[in-house]
């Protein structure tokens, strides 16, 4: 999570003050008197005129839309509004255009003090205007971008006439690496005369496999070459080739250095492994972390890497376990899957799966291990699973976390853009375009006193969605006590079941009454407009199209009629709940395909985890530990006034 304190924010000021004052109220156990909090603040807001961030949030939208507009006009705004959504996704445009267009240095060098160079391109366009403005900061600028690789031919003729003399024989050794990791075949045959001889066997092979040769090499110990390896697996696949690719992925020697590339490297080796063999999938996720130094935490690589990484794991865990029946090479797999992750969601999901393939491996330590590591999410499924393994209940959440933000926390976290943005947003911004707010801002908190602030900005603006948002950002920050917060409430119909409609409006829409999906699904409970015509048929009710936005009680009734109708068809809540997101046809071909767990042919979680829609099965888990969590908040809401763990929803 990027720190919401960056030094560059202190000195700015909003436009205007934020429409409701900041506060530190304890959050009420009283789940009627929450929702009608939020319902009101709500309705207040909405009555608000715009801002003056209106007219930043129409330039954001214009601007992260496309890479169209000038330099200028990137720089200037994110110079203007730091922090803001998609702040990256301009940056990168920004660096697009520099390419393209003329820049007068001072600008450059100013924008680039503030948001460093993403791609190596930018950081040499960086060093060339660092030349015209200080020049004493250039050549080590020049220097970077020299090692890393790709630019523009005329800033590689700038930096090589202005600093050539600087330049070792290790740095052009380095860009000679770069450029093949990159495989910019031009830059990289002119580079070749730079090299020094003890490498030049080594380069000279990985730029054969770039002009299209075999790129076979006469020294064996060179074929342990991180950058070779890369480039002759990659052009095997691009000729289908896979069988090679795969059998140089699984076996080839332990590497001699660590990939200057690691996120191409992983990127590599998951393409492998996804057209490899049960066997050879498994071998090749086994030793990724020979890419790494010792030690490494994955979990804080950048997010490509990251999520190839754990898709590589989880690749070699499912085929050990599932089609190799090998629960020990499983086990340590699905471990470095959660270990890498971020989220409590993914975490405690490797360390579950851990867990149980440890328990079918015999190693009733490690899945102990395993288990207390997952146990420690217990607002999640696989927590919860995990509790269950231990056959421990879920634990009390607190009422709220500890503590109170500090002064210059609260000074600064109202001179954030974001923060009267979000304001501003949360007016009447389409639904798309307030989530988008809504998750920078909970990303870019870090410490609790910032989570408590956002948490009260969620509640003074009437955004559920905010404080959902909130929690899984609290919790990857390692702050507990949000659980409450971000498990908001509605006041249902009556005779509705209170459990499933907010364990499904949480996961549906996370409370967003304006929301609708691409598919078309529309408000709290996500209805498709045609199965809200059937319910609404069926319970004698007129169908209004808008109200399904407009009357957040008319949606939950139509959202609550049909969840029930379904659980009355399939008798279990994990099937039901699966027809909810999947449809019923598809069910009943999942049940075909995979048994019926019902009938004990299949245990309900190998049942959920063979669900072949990625999005279904997330939904599933997602949904089952929101009931979960909800009951353990408020047990007086739970049928017959008693909480029910996972192992109670798994029937």
């Amino acid at each position: 999570m990027s720190s919401m304190l960056h030094t560059r924010f202190a000195a700015l000021l909003l436009a205007s003050a934020l429409a409701f004052p900041f506060s530190a109220t304890a959050q009420s156990t009283d789940p009627a008197a929450v929702a009608a909090e939020y319902d009101r603040n709500r309705a207040q807001l909405s009555a608000v005129q715009p801002g003056p961030m209106a007219g930043a949030i129409a330039r954001w939208q214009a601007l992260s839309a496309g890479g169209s507009f000038s330099f200028n006009d990137y720089a200037g705004f994110l110079m203007q509004y730091p922090g803001m959504p998609d702040e990256t996704r301009m940056r990168g445009f920004a660096e697009g255009r520099l390419s393209q267009e003329y820049a007068d240095p001072g600008q450059v060098v100013a924008f680039f003090d503030s948001y460093p160079p993403l791609g190596n391109t930018a950081r040499a366009q960086y060093a060339l205007a660092l030349m015209s403005v200080r020049p004493d900061a250039a050549a080590q600028v020049a220097l970077e971008a020299w090692r890393g690789g790709e630019m523009a031919d005329t800033a590689s003729a700038a930096i090589l006439a202005s600093y050539g003399g600087q330049l070792t024989q290790a740095d052009h050794d380095a860009r000679m690496d770069a450029l093949l990791w990159q495989r910019d075949r031009l830059a990289a045959e002119r580079q070749m005369v730079w090299t020094s001889p003890a490498l030049q066997p080594v380069f000279s092979a990985r730029l054969a496999i770039l002009q299209g040769g075999d790129g076979a090499i006469g020294d064996p110990t060179a074929r342990a070459d991180p950058g070779w390896l890369y480039n002759r697996s990659r052009e095997l696949r691009q000729e289908d080739r896979t069988g090679e690719a795969v059998m140089l992925a699984a076996q080839h020697p332990q590497l001699s250095r660590l990939p200057f590339d690691q996120t191409r490297w992983v990127e590599e080796q998951l393409a492998a492994a996804r057209a490899a063999d049960a066997r050879s999938a498994v071998a090749i996720a086994a030793r990724i972390d020979e890419a790494f130094e010792a030690g490494a935490d994955i979990s804080i690589k950048p997010y490509k890497l990251r999520d190839d990484y754990t898709s590589l794991v989880w690749l070699g865990g499912t085929q050990a376990l599932w089609q190799l029946g090998d629960a020990a090479s499983a086990a340590p797999l699905f471990y470095r899957y959660g270990n890498a992750a971020r989220t409590g969601q993914t975490r405690s999901k490797g360390f579950y799966w851990a867990g149980f393939a440890a328990t079918r491996a015999g190693d009733a330590a490690g899945a102990q291990r395993y288990y207390e590591l997952a146990a420690a999410y217990p607002d999640r499924f696989y927590g919860q699973m995990a509790l269950a393994a231990l056959g421990r209940p879920v634990p009390p959440f607190p009422d709220g976390p500890a503590g109170e933000p500090t002064a210059e926390e609260r000074q600064r976290f109202r001179q954030l853009p974001i923060t009267a943005a979000v304001t501003e947003v949360a007016r009447d911004a389409p639904w798309r375009v307030g989530i988008r707010f809504y998750r920078e801002l909970a990303d870019q908190a870090t410490s609790a006193g910032e989570h408590m602030l956002v948490a009260e900005l969620a509640r003074e603006i009437g955004r559920r969605d905010l404080a959902v948002n909130l929690l899984d950002s609290a919790v990857a920050d390692g702050h507990t006590g949000f659980t409450r917060i971000g498990f908001p409430t509605v006041i249902p119909p009556a005779g509705a079941d209170w459990t499933m409609v907010h364990a499904i409006a949480r996961q549906e829409s996370q409370f967003a009454q304006n929301a609708i999906s691409h598919a078309g699904a529309t408000g709290l409970m996500q209805l498709m407009p045609g199965t809200a015509r059937e319910e609404a048929n069926k319970a004698g009710l007129a169908y209004i199209q808008s109200s399904l936005i407009d009357d957040a009680g008319y949606n939950m009734t139509l959202g609550n009629n049909h969840i029930q109708r379904l659980y009355a068809r399939y008798g279990s809540w994990p099937l039901a709940i699966a027809a909810y997101n999947a449809g019923p046809g598809n069910v009943n071909k999942w049940l075909s395909a995979n048994g019926d767990p019902r009938t004990g042919s299949v245990s309900w979680i190998d049942w959920i985890e063979r669900i072949p829609f990625f999005e279904t099965k997330n939904y599933v888990t997602r949904v089952i530990e929101n009931a979960v969590v909800y009951e353990q908040l408020y047990p007086q809401n739970a049928p017959f006034g008693r909480a029910r763990g996972v192992e109670d929803f798994l029937r």
